[in-house]
C-alpha cells in the first residue's frame, strides 16, 4: 500500500460529494477510472480493493445533512434537562456558549448566554466546565434556518455539528452542575486558566492576537480585522496551521534538548505525548488535529525507520478524522487546510528546484490559493487576485515576527520589565502593518465577484491545475502556460454564465420587517433594486448593518452582482432605504431615483447619480420599461408620498406601491382606471391603513407579495388585508412564512417560487 494511500482518502472524498451534491455519477466515474487504473496494472489489489472498501462504507458512514428533518416554525418548548456539558466553555465578550448533550438521547443542544457586562475569564463562572453533568430547565428552540439564497444557514450548520436545539439561558446560576471529571476536563481547564492569563496579564490588543494564533480563539480580534483578512485571502493566518504547530513543536524540542532536562529520544517520546495535549489547548480546529497527527506520524515513522512519503500520511490523516467525528468533513476549515496541504505536497518536487526564497514563496502563496479557489467561490463568493502578492509579504510577517515575537511573550510574561518591551514593540510594529493592508483594501479592491462555481466547471478546473503543475515541474513552461490560459479561461466563462443565461429573476427578500426588492434581467441586461431596508439599532435609532451583512450583500454576491443599474428608493423611511449607504460603500450603482417629495436628500445627496423623478416619468433599465404613477402631490406624509412604480416583468403586470395609504391607492386607480396588475406589492407590509378592497376589485392581482417581519410588533399583516386578498382571489406570498419569494422567467412565462418549504 505504500505509496497509495490517496486513492482510499480520494474515495472518502468521492463518498462525500456524493452525500454533499446528490450527483451519484461522481460514484460512477470514480469506479470506471478506478477499474481502469486495475485493469491497466497502474496500482495493484490492495489499494483496488481498500478503495472499494472506503466508497461503499463511507458512503453509509458520513450523514447526508439534508436528511435532518426539522421543523422550523415549531414554537419554543420549555423542557427539563439533565445531561453533560461536551465542549469546552467557549467565553467571548459579548457571550458565552457550550455544547449540551442531553442524558440518554442524541440530541446535542447549543446553549447561550449573554451577560448584561463583557466578559473576558471563565473563571468567573467556576461551576460550568467541560464534563460537568447538569440540570436545567429551559426553552428549546429549533435553530433558525436561511430564510434567503446566500445567506448563511445556521440551521445547516448547526446540524453539521450534530445539533439540533439551541437555548438561550437568562442566567448561568439556572445551571445546576457537579464538576466535571477526567482527563479532558483537566485539560481543558488549564485551556480555560492560560485564556484567563494572558486576558489578565497582556494588553487588550496583543491579548487577542496571542489568543487566536497560539489558543485558537478569534472571538476577541476586531471583527473590520477578520472580515478584512478574510476578503484579501489572509484568513488562513488566524486559525493554528502547519505553520504553529511546526513552530510550537520546534521550540518546545529546543527547549526540552538544550535545557539538558531530556536526551533526544525521550524528548522525541515527549513530543508525542506533548502534540495531543497542544491540539486540545490550541481549540481543537481540524487544521490543528491535522497537522499534529501527521507530525505524530513522522515522529512513529522516524523512530521506526519505516519509510512512507508525506502524501500517504496526509491521506492516513485525513481517513483517522473523518472515522473520529463523521461530520468534520463539512467543516470549511477541514476542507480548506487539506487542500492547501495537499496541493503544496503534489508540488514538492517544484517547490524543492526553486532556488530563490522569494520565488518559493510566491509559488507556495500561488498554489495555495490556487488550490482553494473553487471552495472561496462556494463558501464566499469572492476573491481577492492580488491575494497572491499580498500573501508573499504578509506569511512571512507572520512566520518570522508575529507568531514568534507572541510565543516570547507568552514565555516571558512573568517578568513584567521584558514581557512589556516586547508587547510594546509588537504593537507598535502590528498596527503599522495592520494599517498598510488597510491602505491597500482602500486602494486596490478589485475583487473578483461570483457565485458558486458549476460542478462541470470544478471538474475542468481542477483537472487542468493538475496538467498545470505536473507540466511546471518537468519544465515544461509553454505547455503550463496554455494549462494556465484555459484555467483562467474556465473560471471567466464560468462566473459569466448571467450573461448568457435567459433566465430572469425577481426577488423579494425577507429582511424582517422592511421592503428589500432585486430584480435580475436576462442575459444580466440590467439588475435593479427597489428599496433597500435595514433595521435600526437600540441605541441611536441609526440604520443597522445587520440586513446588507446577513441578507442583501450575501444574495447579491451568491449571484455574482457586482453592479447595480439602478435603486429605485420609495421614501425615506429606513426600513426601505437603510441599507443604501452600505451598498453604496461596497458595490458599484449608476443611479439611484426619489421621487420630488423625498424629504430627506441628504441620505442620498452625496451620491452624485440621484435623479428625481415625478409622475408618469418613464425609466428604462435594460430593455425594461417602469413608469412612475405616485406621488401625485406632497401629501406630507413620507408613507403617502411612497414612488409607486408599474412595470411588466415576465409577461405580468406588476405595481410595486411602498407605503401608500388606502386613499393613495384610491388615486391610482381613479386616475388609471384601466390599470390591469397581476403581481401587487401590498403597501405597507399588509397593514390596515392600506389595501383597499374596492382598489382590489378592481386591480385583480393574481399574486399578492407582502415584505413583514415574522411575529412584528405591528400586527402585519392584518387579519383584515389576508382576508381582502383571498377574496380578491389573490395567491398570497410573504416572507414571514415563505422566506425570500422568487419568480423566475423566461421571456413571457414565469414561476413563483418559496424559499422555504
Amino acid at each position: 500500500m505504500k505509496g497509495f494511500w490517496h486513492f482510499p482518502a480520494l474515495a472518502v472524498v468521492v463518498s462525500s460529494l456524493i452525500k454533499w451534491m446528490n450527483h451519484p455519477i461522481i460514484a460512477a466515474v470514480f469506479l470506471v477510472w478506478l477499474f481502469y487504473l486495475f485493469y491497466r496494472r497502474r496500482i495493484c489489489a490492495m489499494p483496488f480493493v481498500l478503495s472499494l472498501i472506503s466508497l461503499i462504507f463511507f458512503s453509509f458512514f458520513i450523514p447526508r445533512i439534508e436528511t435532518i428533518e426539522i421543523n422550523h416554525k415549531q414554537p419554543p418548548q420549555d423542557k427539563e434537562l439533565t445531561g453533560t456539558i461536551i465542549t469546552p466553555i467557549q467565553v467571548e465578550p459579548e457571550k458565552i456558549s457550550f455544547i449540551f448533550q442531553v442524558a440518554n438521547t442524541d440530541s446535542k443542544v447549543s446553549m447561550l448566554y449573554f451577560p448584561d457586562n463583557p466578559v473576558h475569564v471563565a473563571s468567573d463562572y467556576p461551576h460550568i466546565a467541560y464534563g460537568s453533568t447538569c440540570r436545567i430547565s429551559t426553552l428549546l428552540d429549533i435553530p433558525k434556518p436561511a430564510t434567503n439564497p446566500g445567506q448563511f444557514d445556521y440551521q445547516g450548520y448547526a446540524n453539521k455539528q450534530g445539533i439540533s436545539y439551541q437555548s438561550i439561558i437568562t442566567s448561568l446560576d439556572e445551571l445546576d452542575c457537579l464538576e466535571g471529571t477526567g482527563f479532558l476536563h483537566h485539560i481543558y481547564q488549564i485551556r480555560a486558566s492560560m485564556l484567563d492569563y494572558v486576558n489578565g496579564n497582556i494588553s487588550d490588543g496583543t491579548a487577542a492576537w496571542i489568543l487566536a494564533l497560539l489558543f485558537g480563539d478569534k472571538s476577541f480580534l476586531a471583527k473590520d480585522t477578520i472580515e478584512l483578512f478574510r476578503q484579501w485571502g489572509l484568513s488562513h493566518l488566524l486559525a493554528i496551521s502547519g505553520l504553529h504547530v511546526g513552530l510550537m513543536i520546534t521550540i518546545t524540542y529546543f527547549l526540552l534538548v538544550r535545557t539538558n532536562l531530556f536526551t533526544k529520544e525521550y524528548a522525541q517520546w515527549g513530543m508525542l505525548l506533548f502534540l495531543p495535549v497542544y491540539a486540545l489547548m490550541a481549540g481543537g480546529e481540524p487544521s490543528v488535529w491535522r497537522a499534529s497527527i501527521m507530525a505524530i506520524f513522522f515522529i512513529i515513522l522516524h523512530k521506526t525507520k519505516w519509510k512512507i512519503s508525506v502524501t500517504d500520511v496526509l491521506s492516513i490523516t485525513f481517513i483517522v478524522l473523518i472515522l473520529f467525528d463523521k461530520l468534520i468533513i463539512y467543516h470549511v476549515g477541514f476542507q480548506l487546510s487539506f487542500m492547501v496541504t495537499f496541493g503544496l505536497l503534489l508540488s514538492r518536487k517544484c517547490l524543492s528546484r526553486t532556488k530563490s526564497s522569494i520565488k518559493q514563496m510566491l509559488l507556495i502563496s500561488f498554489i495555495a490559493q490556487m488550490m482553494i479557489i473553487p471552495l472561496l467561490f462556494h463558501y464566499f463568493h469572492i476573491l481577492q487576485p492580488l491575494s497572491i502578492l499580498l500573501n508573499l509579504f504578509i506569511v512571512p510577517y507572520f512566520t518570522f515576527f508575529v507568531i514568534p515575537t507572541l510565543l516570547m511573550l507568552l514565555f516571558t510574561s512573568p517578568i513584567s520589565t521584558i514581557s512589556s518591551i516586547i508587547d510594546q514593540l509588537f504593537i507598535v510594529v502590528h498596527e503599522q502593518v495592520l494599517l498598510g493592508i488597510g491602505k491597500i483594501d482602500n486602494y486596490l479592491h478589485y475583487p473578483l465577484v461570483a457565485g458558486s462555481m458549476s460542478f462541470v466547471a470544478v471538474i475542468l478546473y481542477y483537472l487542468f491545475l493538475f496538467f498545470f503543475m505536473g507540466y511546471l515541474e518537468r519544465g515544461k513552461q509553454v505547455k503550463s502556460f496554455y494549462c494556465g490560459v484555459i484555467i483562467v479561461m474556465i473560471i471567466l466563462v464560468d462566473i459569466s454564465r448571467p450573461f448568457f443565461s435567459p433566465i430572469g429573476t425577481v426577488t423579494m427578500l425577507d429582511i424582517g420587517q422592511g421592503d428589500a426588492f432585486i430584480i435580475e434581467l436576462p442575459y444580466r441586461k440590467g439588475v435593479i433594486l427597489i428599496d433597500a431596508g435595514s433595521k435600526v439599532t437600540n441605541t441611536n435609532q441609526q440604520p443597522s448593518a445587520s440586513v446588507y451583512n446577513q441578507v442583501i450583500q450575501p444574495y447579491l454576491f451568491a449571484k455574482g452582482i457586482h453592479k447595480i443599474d439602478a435603486i429605485f428608493l420609495s421614501h425615506e423611511d429606513l426600513d426601505h432605504i437603510g441599507s443604501v449607504d452600505y451598498i453604496l460603500e461596497d458595490i458599484e450603482v449608476n443611479n439611484i431615483f426619489i421621487s420630488d417629495f423625498f424629504d430627506s436628500k441628504e441620505i442620498v445627496w452625496n451620491y452624485s447619480e440621484v435623479v428625481t423623478v415625478k409622475r408618469n416619468d418613464t425609466i428604462v433599465v435594460g430593455n425594461t420599461l417602469f413608469k412612475v404613477l405616485a406621488p401625485f402631490e406632497d401629501r406630507k406624509s413620507a408613507n403617502d408620498n411612497s414612488l409607486v412604480l408599474f412595470t411588466n416583468i415576465g409577461g405580468m403586470n406588476w405595481l410595486f406601491t411602498g407605503d401608500i395609504s388606502k386613499k393613495e391607492e384610491k388615486e391610482i386607480v381613479k386616475s388609471y382606471p384601466n390599470i390591469n396588475v397581476d403581481v401587487l406589492k401590498v403597501a405597507h407590509h399588509g397593514s390596515k391603513t392600506s389595501t383597499d378592497k374596492e382598489v382590489l376589485t378592481q386591480l385583480a392581482p393574481h399574486y399578492a407579495l407582502i415584505s413583514v417581519g415574522e411575529d412584528n410588533s405591528y400586527g402585519h399583516p392584518s387579519d383584515e388585508v389576508i382576508r381582502n386578498l383571498r377574496e380578491s382571489g389573490a395567491i398570497v406570498l410573504r416572507t414571514d412564512r415563505d422566506g425570500a419569494i422568487q419568480f423566475k422567467f423566461i421571456k413571457d412565462r414565469g414561476t413563483f417560487y418559496r424559499f422555504l418549504p
